[in-house]
């Protein structure tokens, strides 16, 4: 700095310290006035009283000590030495830095960079997401799932979500589903036996997972994984493709021993006098569908879908027969299915079936008949007919009393007289019902001689059962969330909907108080708890802390013991309750 730019630096000073000391410095030493000491360094006059004031009070520091900083960075050589084996393992320093944190090591990312830059480290090449383990939408890629090796399986504590499904494996074993589907020729594959892979799609239906496409909210959970014996639920791809695998034949043939098994194992579930019988159309939203148009219900209009069939026990509320594969021209033959498919079961068909007028055909009714099956349903209406069943004097309809609870017209109207239906040989009894809340009569046609006016009556209004657990299955089973427009994926589909439901069933049956309850509010109150799996090298501890509910779960016989668990290589299962 020579002379001029000294005289420079103190005539014009740069900084804002230096231009109001000389401020000051000129009112005292100078003796310059405050107003020629605002137009010389451009202050206004008020500043200057004001700097002179802070001046005298000490109020103001012009010369302001500058602290020293570490030679060194703040960070021990033990930290800098994790950071660079770290880096070793082609980690991003943001990378390190999330690991520090989590460790409870407070340091950011430009730090850990730094320490890097110093210490000689390039800057890592850019990567892709198979090798950052993200996908494309910036998920995190999970572990491939494979079956748990118990040789190699090291010990482990995880947190679960879904603790409470665990309260189902001693219900699975119990039914006997296990030693079917050893015996059954489900497909596997290398990595992932048949037995895993079918307690995958069980574990997501018993959860109410939506879809298979939504599986990923569930595939990086260990937890739930060895619910199925796996080191991770599978991804959606694979349960799409395993579900491919299997035929219709095979399904229908595994869900028939299912139901053999169950009905003889829990026979107070399948003894009802009455199956209720109905369709219901899963609607497909994809735009290149072979799919038939159906009547979804559930969108009041017409819609390509899949058209399904369910039929249930009336008094218990079990589901015993579920198809999917069915065309608008194959409707009719539907109940005849069913018929052969019950005998296989049964070895006869005892039980009288329920459903409307729209589930069959005139004539396959003289076909149920010749085959001494009971039916009661509902006759289509014309005008013609309505103005013949009108037509009949007051004095030949009886009154009868119906015992069914809430209902608003429990008094009603009714003609019994025997008809023979179009394309039928058979005469049908045909019961006519007026003053029943509705403005046209409703008849319904039977061939079960041996029930009252009153009984079928009776049967046929509580046919709503049936519509009930459909909208069960729909809501909490999710059955309507249909992906694919391959029919076998529904089936495979309807098939675990029915298991589940079924443990649901049975599994409420040990709940005290709760035995009636529906799947939806099991799951709220007993199965959506959170919890901690671990693996101490010999057995599996399932850890909850106690809620609400628990006293009654305490109650369970079956949950307060060891359970030995065929596909955790009989390794024992115990449920601790923490609090």
């Amino acid at each position: 700095m020579n002379g001029f730019e000294l005289e420079l630096f103190f005539k014009n000073p740069a900084s804002k310290k230096q231009k109001q000391y000389e401020a000051v410095r000129a009112f005292v030493v100078e003796k310059l006035s405050a107003k020629e000491i605002a137009e010389k360094y451009c202050y206004k006059l008020s500043s200057v009283y004001t700097f002179i004031k802070m001046a005298k009070s000490g109020e103001i520091n012009f010369f302001p000590e500058t602290k020293k900083g570490p030679k060194q960075r703040h960070f021990s050589f033990e930290i800098q030495k994790q950071i660079f084996r770290y880096r070793n393992k082609n980690m991003s320093h943001t990378d390190i830095c999330n690991l520090l944190n989590q460790k409870g090591i407070q340091i950011s990312a430009q730090t850990v960079s730094r320490i890097l830059v110093d210490a000689g480290f390039e800057k890592l090449k850019r990567r892709s997401n198979k090798e950052l383990g993200l996908t494309v939408k910036n998920k995190i890629i999970p572990e491939r799932s494979e079956n748990l090796d118990f040789n190699t399986l090291k010990k482990f504590s995880v947190d679960t979500p879904v603790a409470g499904i665990f309260f189902f494996i001693p219900y699975i074993i119990e039914t006997g589903i296990i030693d079917i589907l050893q015996k059954s020729p489900m497909p596997s594959s290398s990595v992932i036996g048949t037995l895993q892979a079918c307690l995958s799609m069980l574990a997501l239906k018993l959860i109410g997972n939506e879809r298979l496409s939504n599986m990923d909210s569930y595939d990086k959970e260990p937890g739930l994984g060895v619910f199925a014996g796996l080191n991770v639920l599978p991804k959606n791809t694979y349960m799409s493709t395993y579900s491919c695998l299997c035929s219709t034949e095979m399904i229908l043939d595994f869900q028939k021993q299912i139901v053999k098994n169950l009905k003889h194992r829990y026979p107070e579930f399948y003894n009802g006098n009455y199956i209720n019988l109905d369709f219901h159309s899963i609607p497909h939203y994809g735009e290149f569908s072979q799919m038939e148009k159906v009547w979804a219900g559930a969108k009041h209009k017409t819609m390509k879908g899949a058209d399904t069939v369910i039929a249930q026990d009336a008094k218990s509320n079990m589901i015993l027969y579920t198809r999917a594969d069915i065309l608008r021209k194959e409707e009719a033959d539907e109940v005849m299915k069913f018929v052969k498919y019950w005998k296989e079961i049964s070895g006869n068909v005892s039980q009288t079936l329920v459903f409307d007028c729209k589930f069959t055909k005139y004539k396959v009714l003289d076909t149920l008949d010749d085959d001494n099956v009971k039916f009661i349903t509902l006759r289509k209406r014309t005008k013609k007919l309505i103005d013949e069943i009108l037509s009949i004097d007051d004095e030949n309809w009886t009154k009868v009393r119906l015992d069914i609870p809430k209902r608003k017209y429990k008094k009603v109207s009714v003609f019994e007289q025997n008809v023979k239906l179009s394309n039928c040989k058979n005469e049908f009894r045909q019961i006519a019902i007026k003053d029943h809340g509705r403005e046209n009569p409703t008849l319904i046609i039977s061939n079960n001689k041996n029930l009252s006016i009153k009984s079928i009556l009776e049967v046929y209004a509580q046919r709503w059962r049936v519509e009930n657990k459909l909208a069960e299955l729909v809501a909490f089973f999710n059955l309507n969330a249909l992906s694919s427009p391959l029919m076998i994926r529904i089936h495979f589909d309807m098939l675990w909907t029915m298991i589940a439901d079924t443990l649901y069933h049975i599994f409420a049956q040990d709940l005290r108080r709760f035995e009636n309850n529906l799947a939806p509010t099991i799951f709220k109150k007993f199965i959506n708890i959170p919890g901690r799996v671990v693996y101490d090298g010999n057995k599996f501890i399932i850890k909850i802390r106690k809620r609400t509910h628990t006293p009654i779960l305490k109650d369970i016989v079956k949950l307060q013991n060891p359970i030995t668990v065929p596909w955790l290589n009989n390794k024992k299962l115990e449920i601790i309750w923490t609090p």
